[in-house]
């Protein structure tokens, strides 16, 4: 297995654990690293056995816009890890959700992980959402907005446009932060947008010298 498949795994399993509500990213990470076959094994049967629409490694499903600018001029905006881990029919039931209600998109859970990295390393800026659309087979342009902000300015605005079926989805992208990055509060704007309709939600990350 490639070290990238290695920490596409990884990042799999983080965002099952944020689907379940626990946070232990740093854990499966570690895991994955000591035992990569084994980790790898155990993250190819939990995508058979979870996942509806399987895994996407990289950014094979939509187009990627946007860069780094000021404090994180340098830095490196990695490709998407996705997954669809809830189909339209479980997660309409788990919203309360109705055909009369037209498209509706809700954001579930926002994290930048870790929350304390120091400059030159990586943060993972999570998403979990549901979309939801009045006919179960419609299928809908999406747009995944990460937005990141220091002292007020932004520093990086970058948007995932893909076609989606209704359901929950997951994504993680990776921000590899430039050596010379700005110490200090960073906050993250998540938002999800589709036919009109919009939803948003913020974290925060610290970089440290």
């Amino acid at each position: 297995m490639t070290r990238y498949l290695r920490r596409g795994v990884a990042l799999l399993l983080c965002l099952f654990m944020i689907a379940g509500g626990t946070l232990g990213c740093v854990a499966i990470e570690e895991q994955i690293k000591a035992h990569p076959q084994t980790a790898i094994g155990a993250g190819a049967g939990a995508a058979v056995g979870l996942l509806t629409g399987g895994l996407i490694f990289g950014n094979a499903t939509g187009t990627l816009l946007g860069g780094l600018v000021g404090a994180l001029a340098g830095g490196v905006i990695g490709n998407v890890v996705e997954a669809r881990s809830g189909d339209q029919a479980s997660t309409a039931q788990q919203h309360g959700y109705s055909s009369a209600q037209g498209t509706m998109v809700r954001i579930e859970a926002v994290e930048a992980h870790p929350a304390q990295v120091r400059a030159g390393e990586t943060v993972n800026l999570n998403l979990r959402y549901a979309v939801l659309t009045p006919n179960p087979q419609q299928t809908i342009l999406v747009s995944e907005r990460r937005q990141v902000f220091v002292n007020g300015s932004v520093v990086g605005d970058t948007t995932l446009q893909a076609q989606r079926p209704g359901g929950t989805w997951t994504s993680s992208q990776p921000l590899t932060l430039p050596g010379n990055a700005a110490s200090g509060g960073y906050r993250v704007v998540m938002s999800v947008k589709a036919e009109g309709t919009e939803a948003s939600q913020q974290t925060a990350f610290t970089v440290s010298r």
